[in-house]
Protein backbone atom coordinates (compact mmCIF):
# COMPACT_ATOMS: atom_id res chain seq x y z
CA UNK A 1 0.00 0.00 0.00
CA UNK A 2 0.98 3.59 -0.57
CA UNK A 3 2.77 5.64 2.43
CA UNK A 4 0.55 8.35 1.78
CA UNK A 5 -2.45 10.06 3.46
CA UNK A 6 -5.60 8.61 3.28
CA UNK A 7 -7.96 10.95 2.21
CA UNK A 8 -9.45 13.38 4.71
CA UNK A 9 -12.17 12.44 6.92
CA UNK A 10 -14.02 16.08 6.63
CA UNK A 11 -14.38 15.10 3.28
CA UNK A 12 -17.95 15.93 2.31
CA UNK A 13 -20.07 12.54 1.85
CA UNK A 14 -20.74 13.40 -2.09
CA UNK A 15 -17.19 13.70 -2.61
CA UNK A 16 -16.67 10.39 -0.89
CA UNK A 17 -19.82 9.30 -2.81
CA UNK A 18 -17.81 10.91 -6.00
CA UNK A 19 -14.80 9.17 -5.46
CA UNK A 20 -16.31 6.34 -4.76
CA UNK A 21 -18.20 5.94 -7.60
CA UNK A 22 -15.37 7.05 -10.01
CA UNK A 23 -12.64 4.58 -8.14
CA UNK A 24 -15.84 1.31 -8.96
CA UNK A 25 -16.54 2.83 -12.58
CA UNK A 26 -12.67 2.59 -13.45
CA UNK A 27 -12.80 -0.46 -11.94
CA UNK A 28 -15.38 -2.05 -13.86
CA UNK A 29 -13.93 -1.26 -16.94
CA UNK A 30 -11.06 -2.74 -16.56
CA UNK A 31 -11.93 -5.94 -14.77
CA UNK A 32 -14.23 -6.54 -17.92
CA UNK A 33 -11.42 -5.74 -20.11
CA UNK A 34 -8.73 -6.72 -18.91
CA UNK A 35 -10.01 -10.05 -16.30
CA UNK A 36 -8.96 -9.79 -12.52
CA UNK A 37 -5.64 -11.13 -12.60
CA UNK A 38 -4.51 -8.72 -14.92
CA UNK A 39 -5.66 -5.55 -13.68
CA UNK A 40 -4.26 -4.26 -10.89
CA UNK A 41 -5.17 -1.61 -7.92
CA UNK A 42 -2.42 1.07 -9.57
CA UNK A 43 -4.34 0.59 -13.08
CA UNK A 44 -7.58 1.37 -11.39
CA UNK A 45 -6.33 4.36 -9.33
CA UNK A 46 -4.68 5.89 -12.69
CA UNK A 47 -7.91 5.67 -14.65
CA UNK A 48 -9.98 6.97 -11.73
CA UNK A 49 -7.63 9.98 -11.27
CA UNK A 50 -6.81 8.99 -7.62
CA UNK A 51 -3.90 7.73 -5.52
CA UNK A 52 -3.57 3.69 -4.65
CA UNK A 53 -4.09 4.84 -0.44
CA UNK A 54 -7.47 6.10 -2.02
CA UNK A 55 -8.63 2.91 -3.40
CA UNK A 56 -7.12 0.93 -0.23
CA UNK A 57 -9.05 3.44 1.55
CA UNK A 58 -12.64 2.99 0.23
CA UNK A 59 -12.14 -0.77 -0.90
CA UNK A 60 -9.73 -2.10 1.47
CA UNK A 61 -7.99 -4.41 -0.86
CA UNK A 62 -8.32 -5.52 -4.62
CA UNK A 63 -10.51 -8.29 -3.31
CA UNK A 64 -13.21 -5.69 -2.05
CA UNK A 65 -13.19 -3.56 -4.23
CA UNK A 66 -13.50 -6.50 -7.18
CA UNK A 67 -17.10 -7.72 -4.93
CA UNK A 68 -17.98 -3.86 -5.19
CA UNK A 69 -17.70 -3.54 -8.62
CA UNK A 70 -19.15 -6.99 -9.12
CA UNK A 71 -22.14 -5.37 -7.14
CA UNK A 72 -22.17 -2.46 -9.38
CA UNK A 73 -22.17 -4.50 -12.80
CA UNK A 74 -25.12 -6.78 -11.96
CA UNK A 75 -27.09 -4.44 -10.39
CA UNK A 76 -29.12 -4.23 -14.00
CA UNK A 77 -29.75 -8.09 -13.29
CA UNK A 78 -30.76 -7.33 -10.14
CA UNK A 79 -33.18 -4.83 -10.62
CA UNK A 80 -34.66 -6.34 -13.80
CA UNK A 81 -35.98 -9.27 -11.02
CA UNK A 82 -37.83 -6.83 -9.01
CA UNK A 83 -39.87 -5.64 -11.81
CA UNK A 84 -43.47 -5.46 -10.97
CA UNK A 85 -45.24 -6.99 -14.05
CA UNK A 86 -48.47 -8.11 -11.66
CA UNK A 87 -50.44 -5.98 -13.96
CA UNK A 88 -49.85 -8.42 -16.55
CA UNK A 89 -52.03 -11.30 -17.30
CA UNK A 90 -49.70 -14.75 -16.75
CA UNK A 91 -49.03 -15.29 -20.81
CA UNK A 92 -48.15 -11.70 -21.72
CA UNK A 93 -46.30 -11.74 -18.17
CA UNK A 94 -43.90 -15.11 -19.50
CA UNK A 95 -43.49 -13.16 -22.55
CA UNK A 96 -42.27 -10.24 -21.24
CA UNK A 97 -40.29 -12.04 -18.75
CA UNK A 98 -38.18 -13.47 -21.20
CA UNK A 99 -37.87 -11.40 -23.76
CA UNK A 100 -36.53 -8.98 -20.81
CA UNK A 101 -33.77 -11.47 -20.02
CA UNK A 102 -32.97 -11.41 -23.70
CA UNK A 103 -32.72 -7.77 -23.90
CA UNK A 104 -30.77 -8.11 -20.42
CA UNK A 105 -28.08 -10.19 -22.11
CA UNK A 106 -27.30 -8.25 -25.24
CA UNK A 107 -27.68 -4.93 -23.58
CA UNK A 108 -24.70 -6.96 -21.12
CA UNK A 109 -22.81 -8.79 -23.28
CA UNK A 110 -19.26 -7.86 -22.13
CA UNK A 111 -20.05 -7.78 -18.71
CA UNK A 112 -21.35 -11.31 -18.87
CA UNK A 113 -18.36 -12.35 -20.87
CA UNK A 114 -16.26 -10.64 -18.12
CA UNK A 115 -18.10 -12.94 -15.18
CA UNK A 116 -16.99 -15.88 -17.52
CA UNK A 117 -13.65 -14.54 -17.47
CA UNK A 118 -13.60 -14.42 -13.86
CA UNK A 119 -14.88 -17.61 -13.15
CA UNK A 120 -11.95 -19.32 -15.44
CA UNK A 121 -8.66 -16.93 -14.69
CA UNK A 122 -9.58 -15.94 -10.76
CA UNK A 123 -9.43 -19.19 -9.07
CA UNK A 124 -9.65 -17.17 -5.36
CA UNK A 125 -12.83 -15.74 -6.93
CA UNK A 126 -14.20 -18.47 -8.55
CA UNK A 127 -16.68 -19.74 -6.06
CA UNK A 128 -17.94 -16.16 -4.85
CA UNK A 129 -18.50 -15.39 -8.38
CA UNK A 130 -20.23 -18.54 -9.26
CA UNK A 131 -22.24 -18.13 -6.00
CA UNK A 132 -23.54 -14.83 -6.79
CA UNK A 133 -24.09 -15.77 -10.14
CA UNK A 134 -26.32 -18.69 -9.53
CA UNK A 135 -28.13 -17.18 -7.44
CA UNK A 136 -29.39 -14.68 -9.66
CA UNK A 137 -30.19 -17.95 -12.23
CA UNK A 138 -32.07 -19.19 -9.38
CA UNK A 139 -34.17 -16.15 -8.61
CA UNK A 140 -35.15 -15.79 -12.23
CA UNK A 141 -36.18 -19.20 -12.55
CA UNK A 142 -38.25 -18.73 -9.27
CA UNK A 143 -40.11 -15.90 -11.06
CA UNK A 144 -40.70 -17.57 -14.54
CA UNK A 145 -41.82 -20.68 -12.20
CA UNK A 146 -44.26 -18.86 -10.39
CA UNK A 147 -45.81 -17.40 -14.01
CA UNK A 148 -46.13 -20.96 -15.30
CA UNK A 149 -47.53 -22.36 -12.51
CA UNK A 150 -50.46 -19.96 -13.40
CA UNK A 151 -50.50 -21.45 -17.14
CA UNK A 152 -49.87 -24.94 -17.21
CA UNK A 153 -52.23 -27.78 -16.91
CA UNK A 154 -53.09 -29.05 -13.33
CA UNK A 155 -50.33 -31.92 -12.82
CA UNK A 156 -47.40 -30.10 -14.56
CA UNK A 157 -44.18 -29.41 -12.54
CA UNK A 158 -43.79 -25.52 -13.29
CA UNK A 159 -40.63 -26.07 -11.78
CA UNK A 160 -39.21 -28.21 -14.45
CA UNK A 161 -40.85 -25.72 -17.09
CA UNK A 162 -38.89 -23.56 -15.53
CA UNK A 163 -35.77 -25.40 -15.34
CA UNK A 164 -36.21 -26.20 -19.40
CA UNK A 165 -36.83 -22.54 -20.29
CA UNK A 166 -33.54 -21.39 -18.55
CA UNK A 167 -31.50 -24.25 -20.32
CA UNK A 168 -32.44 -22.77 -23.44
CA UNK A 169 -31.50 -19.50 -22.33
CA UNK A 170 -28.48 -20.64 -21.15
CA UNK A 171 -27.42 -22.64 -24.27
CA UNK A 172 -28.53 -19.53 -26.19
CA UNK A 173 -25.87 -17.55 -24.06
CA UNK A 174 -23.12 -20.18 -24.40
CA UNK A 175 -23.77 -20.27 -28.00
CA UNK A 176 -23.10 -16.77 -28.67
CA UNK A 177 -19.51 -17.01 -27.60
CA UNK A 178 -19.21 -19.72 -30.26
CA UNK A 179 -21.05 -17.90 -32.82
CA UNK A 180 -21.64 -14.40 -32.13
CA UNK A 181 -23.08 -13.75 -35.49
CA UNK A 182 -26.36 -11.39 -35.12
CA UNK A 183 -28.31 -14.19 -37.84
CA UNK A 184 -27.60 -16.71 -35.34
CA UNK A 185 -28.36 -14.82 -31.78
CA UNK A 186 -31.78 -13.51 -33.95
CA UNK A 187 -32.58 -17.33 -34.67
CA UNK A 188 -31.78 -18.56 -30.96
CA UNK A 189 -33.82 -15.24 -29.98
CA UNK A 190 -37.25 -16.58 -32.10
CA UNK A 191 -36.93 -20.03 -30.90
CA UNK A 192 -37.25 -19.08 -27.16
CA UNK A 193 -39.73 -16.84 -27.98
CA UNK A 194 -41.56 -19.09 -30.01
CA UNK A 195 -41.15 -22.24 -27.20
CA UNK A 196 -42.43 -18.97 -24.46
CA UNK A 197 -45.62 -18.62 -26.86
CA UNK A 198 -46.40 -22.21 -26.69
CA UNK A 199 -46.83 -22.26 -23.27
CA UNK A 200 -48.55 -19.47 -22.95
CA UNK A 201 -51.04 -20.77 -24.78
CA UNK A 202 -50.96 -23.78 -22.52
CA UNK A 203 -49.63 -25.67 -25.05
Amino acid sequence: MDAQEPPSSEEPLKGKAATQQRILDAAARLFVERGYERTTVADVAEHAGVSRATVFWHFSDKAGLFRETFSLLVRPFRESLERDLGDLSPDKRLVEQIGHYQLMVRQHERTIQGLLTWVVEAPDLRDWVVEAALDMHQRFAGVISETLSELLPPGTDPGAAAAAIMSMLDGALLLALFDPSEKAAELRREGIETIALLLAQKL
